[in-house]
Order: C-alpha cells, then structure tokens, then sequence
C-alpha cells in the first residue's frame, strides 16, 4: 500500500505511533456517533486496529498527517469490492475547519482512480452528518438517495452518493435536507 501526499498531507499505513492519537481522537462523540468504531473505544481497540486490521496485506486504510508537524488528522479507508471502492474516513476533532478532510479524501479518489483502478466510488453517511455531505458534494459526488445500511448492529437509513471515474469533480448540489439549509 502506497503513501499518499498532497500538498499538506501524507496518508500512510496506520502503525504504533497513531494509537494513542486513535484513542484520543476516537473519544469524540461524533466519531463514536458516525463511524463503526467499538463504543467505548479502548486503547486495545487502537491496538487491534492498527496491528491487525490495518496490517493486513489487502488492508486499505490510511492515517491521514500533515507534513509540516506530523500532526495527526484522522483516518480514512478506500474499501474495494468488484471493481467498485466505498469510502470511509473521520478527522480528529482539533484538525475539523482546516480542510484537511476534503484534501485528503480528494487525493484518496485520486488514488482509487488512478491507481487501483475502480470505475466507481461510493459514499455513505448517517443522515445527520451533514459535515460528511458537504465534503461528499463538494467533492463532486452525485446524491443518489437513501438507503438502509447496517450499522452498529442495527438497520440505519443512510443518504448515499457516488463518483464515477468519468464524473467532473465539480461541487454539486444536493439536497437541503442532507447538506442542511446554509449551504
């Protein structure tokens, strides 16, 4: 799995010295409300996180830093299953309001692309994370509805979007009710 840059960021594989910041980050209520993470989320759960599920051979998950201070930034994944990749990512909530998310989830779909070869990219979130939605359209992810996904053992309704390969990656519009009424 190869290394990411931007002009701020590195996306690497998540190791060792991203667990204590994974526990802290993970602490949050609105990482544990829109993500998968196990509620409380313990030191062990970093641990496993970065030692089993990010090490594994066909892992596809990044711990996003800056370059300039190897400040941590958050996580984001790139799941890939026939031909179609789903994205997954959150940000510690200290680096929120720095568009650290949107650079690095552009430069993800960037990789996908071009690099693993997808055709197709998925998003999902729970319908009350709007921030989620704004990066999503702003993006250039079209809103292709709602759907019931399973999450946190339990059937969640979900706004989903999506990016094809030959999309523009130009802002689009989307819904008031998913993007909420200021935007």
């Amino acid at each position: 799995m190869a290394d990411i840059r931007t002009t701020r960021l590195r996306l690497r594989r998540p190791d060792e010295s991203d667990v204590d910041a994974i526990v802290d980050a993970c602490q949050d209520p609105d990482i544990q409300r829109f993500t998968l993470i196990p509620v409380p989320y313990r030191r062990t759960d970093a641990e496993h996180f970065v030692r089993v599920v990010a090490a594994h051979p066909r892992s596809s998950v990044w711990t996003i830093r800056t370059l300039l201070d190897d400040t941590f930034v958050g996580v984001a994944g790139l799941r890939v299953a026939d031909g179609v990749g789903t994205l997954g990512y959150w940000c510690a909530a200290p680096q929120r309001g720095r568009r650290y998310l949107g650079e690095a989830i552009a430069a993800l779909v960037d990789h996908g692309f071009a690099v693993v070869g997808v055709d197709t990219i998925r998003w999902s979130a729970l319908p009350d994370n709007v921030a989620s939605a704004r990066l999503a359209a702003a993006l250039g992810f079209r809103y292709t509805g709602r759907r019931t996904e399973t999450a946190h053992g339990l059937d969640e309704q979900v706004n989903t979007a999506e990016l094809s390969r030959s999309d523009p990656r130009e802002p689009c519009v989307w819904p008031k009710a998913v993007v909420g009424p200021n935007h």
